[in-house]
Parts: C-alpha cells; structure tokens; sequence
C-alpha cells in the first residue's frame, strides 16, 4: 500500500463518524447518510493520483459528501414529484443518536430549505469558519452569514425557543 493510500484509510477511519453526522443532518436518514460517505470516500480515493496535495484531502472529503447529499435530496424531490401520492413516508425519525432531542432537532432541520440547512450543519455542527463554509457551498461569506442567520431564525420559529 503506498502512502497516500494509507492517509486516506487512516483519514477516512478517523473522520467517517464525523462526516456521516453531517450527511445525517443534512438528509435526515442514517442509512442514506452512510451510503453517501461511503461513496464521497470512493470517489475521493478513486481520484487520489490527481490530488496534488494530501493534506487537503479531508477538505475534498467534505466537499464530496456535501455534493453526494445535494444528490440526493434533489433525487429525492423528483421521486417525490412523480411518485402516486399512496406512497407512504416512514414517520418515525431517526433518533439513534441522542434521543429525542437530537430527533426534534433533525425533523426541523429537515424542514429548512437546503442551502440554509448546509449552512447551518457546516457552520454550526461541523465547525467550520465562514470562510470555509463559503468555500464549501460555492457561495460568498456574506451568503453563508444571511443563510445561518435566517436558519437559526427559522429554528427558532419551529423549536419554538432560542437556539
């Protein structure tokens, strides 16, 4: 194995619990979380001869696990639209992580549209600066500023409390 396969193992072994609370914020499905990271993982390590600097990897791992999810909620939005409405949607939510509170959290998040979600989960869950969390969407500092502020707005509004 040679050293930047290695990395990217050790990478993806130290930072997989991380990124897949990400995906899990962002799609609001443990399961399809998983299969996102694991994917983004893939395309990553697939592409390594072309990264040119592998400190910047976890960098691409995140962007490739935002990109993955944005596929899916879009998928999802087109199953939705061609779908007989007799379909029916599993209520329960996925509360394998902290309990209810966690759940609550995640129900409205889901709620909020998706590049204030983003935001908020890169912002705020990830821990990433402004700068960074602009670099990730594509977008200016200032969007990312307007996109968090109106989400914790709305969280506000939907959790009923300050948050």
């Amino acid at each position: 194995m040679d050293e930047l396969t290695s990395k990217l193992t050790d990478l993806y072994q130290e930072h997989y619990a991380h990124l897949l609370r990400i995906a899990v914020l962002l799609v609001d499905d443990r399961a399809t979380a998983e299969d996102i990271v694991q994917d983004a993982y893939l395309r990553v390590f697939d592409s390594r001869t072309r990264l040119r600097d592998p400190d910047k990897a976890l960098a691409f791992l995140r962007q490739a696990v935002l990109n993955r999810a944005r596929s899916t909620l879009r998928r999802r939005l087109v199953a939705r639209k061609y779908l007989p409405k007799l379909a029916v949607h599993d209520s329960l939510p996925d509360d394998t992580g902290r309990g209810l509170d966690r759940a609550v959290l995640a129900q409205a998040l889901a709620r909020l549209p998706r590049r204030q979600r983003e935001a908020i989960v890169l912002r705020y869950y990830a821990d990433l600066s402004e700068i960074r969390t602009a670099e990730v969407m594509g977008c200016s500092q200032g969007s990312v500023k307007s996109y968090c502020s109106r989400g914790v707005a709305r969280l506000s509004e939907l959790l009923g409390e300050r948050v």
